[in-house]
């Protein structure tokens, strides 16, 4: 056999298992680039996180409160963060797209959903999430607004710690460590910052560093 078609041969065959490999495990993170999936919607999102925030802060600050904005402007407002948040959300799953077709070219959406939404994956995010809804809920009833803000930092720095082993990046360890400091700063300081201004902070900055460092090629990661 030429040597040529006998390396391709094997290369094919290691496709072969790889894609075996990941249809019998439940952790397709472990098989494709998360970094590079990840580091723009990451940047993106803090990007947005920030800009919404000094934005929402500017409209309230200037007539006093939420509920004293016109309604269109409120209306609008939610409508850009709807777009900007599907938009997002489209960019993140080709992310996945693109890089789980490295390892199965008929990778598609409903694909990527079962290849994601695990079993492990839900069973370790749905009680957090629902922890989180429920505290939300509890705040907004007993009128403490400001510490929404702080708790949810805190909470998904938590859910991200959680789920580190599963997505395999260091960024996002130093993600949660940020969200639960910056959180926990929030939390004790509540009364002196606007919760926007803490939005921008928490969650703002700390999605932006973390897809700044995504984008910095460590040296373990050089080809």
């Amino acid at each position: 056999m030429d040597p040529k078609d006998q390396e391709l041969s094997e290369v094919i065959a290691d496709l072969k298992l790889i894609k075996e490999a990941v249809t019998k495990s439940d952790n397709f993170f472990r098989f494709i680039d998360t970094r590079r999936a990840m580091r723009g919607v990451m940047l993106v999102a803090g990007l947005m996180i920030t800009f919404f925030a000094t934005l929402f802060y500017y409209f309230i600050t200037s007539y006093g409160f939420f509920l004293a904005i016109p309604l269109n402007i409120r209306a609008t407002l939610f409508v850009l963060v709807g777009i900007c948040w599907i938009s997002l959300s489209f960019i993140k799953a080709g992310g996945f797209i693109k890089s789980g077709r490295a390892i199965s070219a008929d990778m598609n959406l409903n694909r990527l959903f079962d290849e994601i939404y695990t079993s492990r994956m839900l069973s370790l995010m749905l009680p957090y999430l629902f922890v989180i809804a429920l505290i939300i809920v509890f705040l907004c009833t007993r009128g403490q607004l400001i510490f929404i803000v702080p708790v949810m930092a805190i909470l998904f720095g938590l859910l991200f710690i959680a789920m580190s082993p599963i997505i395999y990046f260091k960024e996002l360890y130093l993600l949660s460590i940020w969200l639960i400091a910056t959180g926990l700063l929030a939390f004790f300081t509540a009364d002196v910052y606007h919760p926007m201004v803490v939005l921008g902070f928490t969650f703002g900055v700390g999605f932006v560093l973390a897809g700044l460092l995504l984008y910095i090629e460590m040296p373990s990661q050089r080809s």
